[in-house]
C-alpha cells in the first residue's frame, strides 16, 4: 500500500516525538542511577551460576513462544517449520531490543514469511493478533489477582496499575465473549481491530488449541516470575512468588510504550511506580531490571543477531534464485519466438 503525503508526514512527526521521549526517558534513568549509585554494590551477590540459570529459563520461554507462533502459523501454512519459527522469534527479539520502534521485529517476520512463502500480511497479523487476545486476557487477569492478594496481605493498592490492567482485560474479554464483525475500512485503527478480531475468530474455532495457548501463556508468566525471584532474592532477599508474578504481568504494558530500544527506562519507571506494591526498594527493582536487560541484550545480540543474519541471507539467496529463474524464462521465451 502506497502511503499518502499526510501519512508520511504523520509518521515523521511520530518518529521525532518518540525519539525525543526516548532520549528523555534514558536521561532520567541515567540521572536516577547517578543519584542511587550506591546500589551497584549489590551486584557482587550475583553469581555466574545464577546468570546461567536465568539464561536457561529465558531460553525455555523462547521455545514456548516459538511453539505458540509455530502452531498458529502452521494452521495457515504447513510449509513453515518449527526451527524457522524459532529463528524468526530470536530475530524478532533482536530487532525489538535494538530498535526504538513498536513492532519492528514483527514487521521483519511478516516480510520474511511474505517473501519466502507468499504468506499474506493480513494472515500474519491475524496470527499475531489471535495470540495477543489470549495474552491481553490472561496477563491482566493474573495481574489483577496478584494485586488482590497483595492488598489482602499488605493493604497497599495502586489505582493507576489497576485501571491499566482493566483497560486491557475488558476489551479482550468483550472480544472473547461477544461475536463482533468489523466492516471493511481504510482507517488504520479499524483495520487493525478487524485483524485482531479475525485472528481471534480463527483461533477459537479449535477449543483444543485455545486451551493449549492459554496454558502456554500462563506458563510463560511463571517462567518470567521465576527469573525475577532469582534476581530479587539475590539482591533484596525478600522476593516472593506473588510479587514476582505481578512484576511479570507488568510486562504486558511495555510493548505499548516501546519508545526506547528494548523498552529500557520504561520498565524501570513502571517498577519504581510499583515499588510499594511488591515491598522491594525501588533502587533494587531498577538494578535487577537492568541486570536482566543486560543478560537478555547480550543473548539477543548473539543468538538474535545470528538468526537475523541467517534469515536475511536466506532471503537474499531466494531473491537471487528468483532473478535467475526470471532471466532463464526470458531467454526461453526469446528462443521460442
Amino acid at each position: 500500500m502506497i502511503k499518502t503525503h499526510s501519512e508520511k508526514k504523520s509518521n515523521k512527526i511520530y518518529k521525532y516525538i518518540s525519539s525525543l521521549l526516548g532520549v528523555l526517558v534514558v536521561t532520567l534513568l541515567a540521572w536516577y542511577l547517578y543519584k542511587n549509585k550506591d546500589v551497584f554494590s549489590a551486584l557482587r551477590h550475583i553469581s555466574w551460576q545464577q546468570v546461567l540459570i536465568i539464561i536457561l529459563i529465558d531460553t525455555l520461554a523462547f521455545l514456548i513462544i516459538s511453539l505458540m507462533n509455530y502452531a498458529m502459523i502452521k494452521k495457515l501454512d504447513p510449509r513453515v517449520g518449527f526451527p524457522e519459527c524459532l529463528y524468526l522469534q530470536y530475530a524478532n527479539n533482536f530487532l525489538n531490543k535494538f530498535l526504538p520502534t513498536i513492532g519492528g521485529g514483527a514487521a521483519f517476520r511478516a516480510i520474511y514469511l511474505k517473501k519466502k512463502y507468499q504468506f499474506p500480511y493480513s494472515h500474519f497479523l491475524s496470527t499475531v493478533a489471535g495470540i495477543y487476545i489470549i495474552n491481553f486476557f490472561t496477563t491482566p487477569f493474573v495481574g489483577l489477582f496478584c494485586l488482590l492478594l497483595i492488598y489482602l496481605q499488605t493493604g497497599v493498592y495502586n489505582w493507576v496499575v489497576i485501571l491499566a490492567f482493566i483497560g486491557l482485560f475488558l476489551p479482550s474479554l468483550t472480544i472473547i465473549i461477544i461475536p463482533i464483525k468489523i466492516p471493511e475500512s481504510k482507517n488504520r485503527l479499524v483495520k487493525s481491530l478487524k485483524n485482531i478480531i479475525e485472528g481471534w475468530n480463527s483461533l477459537k474455532k479449535d477449543p483444543k488449541y485455545l486451551l493449549i495457548y492459554w496454558l502456554l501463556s500462563v506458563s510463560l508468566l511463571f517462567l518470567t516470575a521465576l527469573i525475577k525471584i532469582i534476581i530479587y532474592k539475590t539482591l533484596a532477599g525478600n522476593a516472593n512468588l506473588i510479587s514476582a508474578l505481578f512484576l511479570s504481568t507488568i510486562g504486558i504494558i511495555i510493548p505499548l510504550l516501546n519508545i526506547t530500544p528494548g523498552g529500557i527506562g520504561i520498565k524501570e519507571g513502571i517498577y519504581i511506580f510499583s515499588a510499594d506494591l511488591v515491598q522491594i526498594p525501588d533502587d533494587i527493582l531498577v538494578l535487577g531490571s537492568l541486570v536482566l536487560h543486560g543478560i537478555t541484550i547480550i543473548k539477543a545480540a548473539i543468538l538474535g543477531g545470528t538468526s537475523y543474519l541467517y534469515l536475511t541471507r536466506k532471503l537474499r539467496l531466494l531473491e537471487v534464485k528468483e532473478q535467475h529463474e526470471l532471466i532463464c524464462n526470458e531467454k526461453n521465451t526469446r528462443k521460442e519466438r
